[in-house]
């Protein structure tokens, strides 16, 4: 019988879990036929924003010889997700995710999560089993999109609004525009806020967060990496992680689209990538017209009775990774 111990993560584990994540989804990768399988570990201080994210429902599994499986969780509010998560190879089929996955979903639980998800690839039917054996249940496509960035910058936008970068700030400022940016995640998801991983983003010098307003009132707000993640990540792309517009502003996708562009080609980047839920219709549709293009697909799936809650009119754009 196998002796291990499943336990909360720490940030000493992360060497360890880092060499588990490159070798467990290396070899996922040679499984579904990539041509260029390897992937490489990431940077520590990556994982460490992980981490930070919701401590308490990232786990680890270790024998005496070494750490060999890892879970991470991430908790937006009331929005909880699970990823990456590895076990090696040679621990596979013993049982052994369905309780490090357990684990983590019961402090998303505990912690009071109302919807609880992944992403995992489509064509992975391993992964379908056995996300679907704990249950989850798959719904639609996630799809990365990528625009390009012209050469030259857009119009100006209309002088009614503002456009703020919260890393630009302090004090009473900043935190009036994470209560903005909180309040107009609560008007699109009544799960969803955004303070604390916008605050983590900053801490960790991985990019910032985009506020456009009307006024007083947030109308928009992106949440993006400018960092890579790994050594061998070619600088390309402005990451959104997060894109909230809001409801019933038929105008305001190509502004914010223009925007991003702006901020992409102010740090050097040539390609903007936001991640869709096709779940989320209104706005994929909106930026397959406004020029962006599919590069890579996941399936999000959600836990049996922790569903999405917004409206899948809304445009809410976001990654569970």
């Amino acid at each position: 019988m196998l002796s291990y111990t499943l336990r909360e993560m720490r940030s000493a584990d992360l060497p360890a879990v880092n060499r588990v994540l490159s070798k467990a989804f290396t070899s996922a990768r040679i499984d579904e036929g990539y041509k260029n399988a390897y992937v490489r570990p990431c940077h520590l201080s990556f994982l460490e924003m992980y981490l930070a994210n919701f401590p308490g429902g990232c786990f680890v599994m270790e024998n005496k010889q070494s750490l060999f499986g890892y879970t991470f969780a991430h908790l937006l509010g009331q929005v909880g997700w699970l990823g990456p998560l590895s076990i090696l190879p040679a621990q596979q089929g013993k049982h052994l995710g369905h309780e490090i996955v357990l684990a983590s979903i019961k402090a998303l639980q505990h912690a009071g999560a109302q919807v609880i998800g992944l992403e995992t690839a489509p064509r992975n039917y391993r992964n379908l089993g056995f996300y679907s054996k704990l249950g989850f249940q798959p719904g639609r496509l996630t799809l990365d999109l990528t625009k390009r960035v012209p050469p030259v910058a857009g119009e100006s936008l209309p002088s009614k609004y503002e456009v703020r970068f919260i890393g630009e700030t302090e004090g009473a400022q900043r935190a009036e525009l994470l209560d903005e940016a909180d309040e107009l995640a609560r008007r699109i998801d009544p799960c969803l806020a955004l303070r604390n991983e916008i605050a983590l983003t900053l801490r960790f010098n991985y990019g910032d967060a985009l506020c456009l307003r009307e006024g007083k009132r947030m109308v928009a707000c992106a949440l993006a990496h400018t960092e890579t993640y790994s050594e061998d990540e070619a600088a390309r792309y402005l990451k959104v992680i997060t894109l909230l517009i809001e409801p019933k502003r038929a105008e305001l996708p190509g502004q914010v689209v223009q925007l991003l562009c702006n901020w992409a080609s102010h740090k050097h980047l040539d390609t903007v990538s936001v991640r869709t839920p096709t779940r989320y219709a209104r706005a994929y549709h909106a930026l397959l017209g406004l020029g962006f293009r599919v590069f890579h697909a996941e399936l999000r799936m959600t836990l049996k009775g922790f569903h999405e809650r917004a409206h899948p009119r809304e445009f809410y754009l976001s990654k569970w990774e």
